[in-house]
């Protein structure tokens, strides 16, 4: 389908290139900033300059933050055509901006999962280092107690386990279950 040649979208029909809207923001989230009278001639596709490229006001943004916070962030058609409808603006700005901010938001999400795990690994590898440090002043106890015994064999049977970290996991295809102990 053809769109005709001043349209929002970045199909273009005509000569002129397409306009995207663009919202600056303060937030982090590209939300409030705008300003009503402020326009750009910003091209999307880089060919050239044909319309004034009109940013959406603190209002618009506002409003579609609200929507896109109150109700699922996914965006049914009768409900792009509402909120265009309200705000005066094209349906396709409405798609365009619910596509961005759900970009920004799954960025979000993913910055804070990162977090999380990386919160719970530090945790685990604390955990880990300080049993390795009991198990290493447990061997060294019984060394010293070997050594007042005066009997090197009494101990035979403790046997010393290889660290986690001198273990080498082999690769994805080698066989399951073969793991390679490297010496020190």
């Amino acid at each position: 389908m053809k769109r005709p040649s001043g349209s929002i979208s970045g199909g273009g029909g005509g000569g002129s290139p397409d306009l995207l809207p663009v919202v600056h923001s303060d937030d982090g989230f590209g939300g409030v900033g705008m300003e009503d009278a402020d326009e750009d001639m910003v091209p999307c596709n880089g060919i050239g300059f044909g319309e004034k490229k009109r940013r959406l006001s603190t209002e618009q943004v506002r409003a579609l933050e609200r929507s896109f916070e109150t109700e699922n962030n996914k965006l049914e058609p009768e409900r792009k055509a509402r909120l265009a409808r309200e705000l005066g603006l094209q349906p396709r700005q409405v798609a365009v901006w619910f596509q961005n901010r759900r970009a920004r938001w799954k960025t979000k999400q993913l910055e804070r999962d990162y977090a999380a795990l990386r919160h719970s690994y530090d945790a685990l590898r604390a955990d880990h280092d300080e049993l390795r440090r009991d198990k290493d002043a447990l061997l060294d106890e019984i060394k010293e107690l070997k050594a007042k015994l005066g009997d090197d064999d009494a101990f035979s049977s403790v046997k010393e386990e290889p660290a986690a970290s001198d273990v080498e996991v082999p690769a994805a295809g080698a066989a399951q279950g073969s793991v390679t102990i490297l010496d020190n």
